[in-house]
């Protein structure tokens, strides 16, 4: 394999999109956004007889002093799932230095669950969320519609019965500074009520103009009743898919059903633009009703998607690799305590 770093949007953007696996996170939007909180992004595309075959976005951050790790969110993007040891490798060499190389390879596994082994990889927990639930848009709004579960196809309706009204703003817009003032206010309010972290608001700025991009879009989805914000997203869209990364509701008029019209114009718009897959970005590990996230999970369920995994590995490059991430482990527990008063992450 030759690898070769790319420094371009344009060219960036056009061959991880291509590929077969790949994400939005291996996007060059994605790349910008994570430099507002540390990390430096590398672009390495590996060619094979002069096609690409894979692209990594390998992010490097200081842990403590000359301690760093490397990392691909949701990467790297691949032609084919048995590249990965041979990427992995290549990856290796470019992160020499870095206590350890991770990688979440978009391979979205279908039940039973299990997790393919790689050579030289080892089984690891993932950064970014491990399940999610996938809707098939290729069909068409009736197919879409009637996969849904009966109670979620219903609260759409409900939704444009009572009145709320949805729509879907670019950056750049002329009211596009006013629904990310609606979103944000939305999103605080939901992640107060839940005891969550997030980012500063800055971090959501980016993801909002940094995913308009080549081959790319970032857009909000706003649902209304009566001329107030009750529902949105923050979606991103790249390589054939719509991405709910950032969403928050009101409890005032819960009757009529806001979050439902925000997601079902979210799809809408998918399918107008041609996206395949709407992933609906989290659903908890254990599906239990003591899940602090269960709820989430119902409600997503409900769209009438596949449940997926998306596997983590680590290649360690350093000696110092098992105490360092059994001290990361520890950090992550201490402030899930101090946040929700539980160690359990919330996915």
């Amino acid at each position: 394999m030759e690898r070769r770093e790319i420094d371009t949007p344009e060219a960036w953007n056009r061959i991880v999109g291509e590929l077969p696996l790949s994400s939005s996170l291996q996007s060059w939007g994605w790349g910008e956004v994570k430099r507002t909180s540390g990390w430096k992004p590398v672009r390495l595309a590996l060619f094979d007889g002069g096609e690409p075959v894979a692209a990594a976005q390998l992010m490097t951050r200081h842990l403590a002093g000359p301690l760093r790790l490397a990392y691909a969110p949701r990467g790297p993007a691949l032609a084919e799932a048995g590249l990965l040891p041979r990427v992995a490798e290549q990856l290796a060499r470019a992160a020499r230095g870095a206590l350890y190389l991770q990688l979440e390879p978009p391979l979205a596994l279908e039940e039973p669950y299990d997790v393919p082994a790689f050579a030289g990889l080892q089984p690891a927990a993932t950064i970014q969320p491990e399940y999610s639930i996938l809707v098939d848009l290729e069909a068409g709004e009736e197919a879409v519609l009637a996969r849904m579960k009966s109670k979620t196809r219903y609260n759409i309706r409900l939704s444009a019965r009572k009145g709320v009204t949805a729509r879907i703003v670019r950056p750049g817009e002329g009211d596009a500074e006013e629904a990310f003032e609606a979103f944000l206010a939305l999103f605080t309010e939901t992640n107060r009520r839940a005891k969550l972290l997030q980012h500063a608001r800055s971090y959501y700025e980016t993801v909002f103009r940094a995913m308009e991009q080549p081959g790319g879009a970032a857009f909000i989805s706003l649902a209304e009743y009566q001329g107030q914000p009750l529902a949105a997203g923050l979606f991103v869209a790249f390589a054939g898919r719509v991405d709910y990364l950032y969403g928050g509701s009101s409890r005032e008029h819960k009757n009529v059903m806001a979050p439902y019209a925000m997601h079902w114009t979210a799809m809408r718009w998918g399918m107008k633009h041609g996206y395949r897959v709407y992933d609906l970005w989290g659903v908890p590990r254990v599906l239990t009703p003591e899940s602090h996230a269960y709820g989430i999970y119902r409600f997503k369920e409900g769209f009438g998607g596949r449940r997926v995994r998306f596997p983590g590995y680590v290649r360690p490059l350093s000696p110092l690799f098992g105490p360092v991430q059994t001290a990361l482990r520890w950090r992550k527990n201490w402030v899930n305590w101090r946040t929700r008063g539980t160690p359990r992450d919330v996915l």
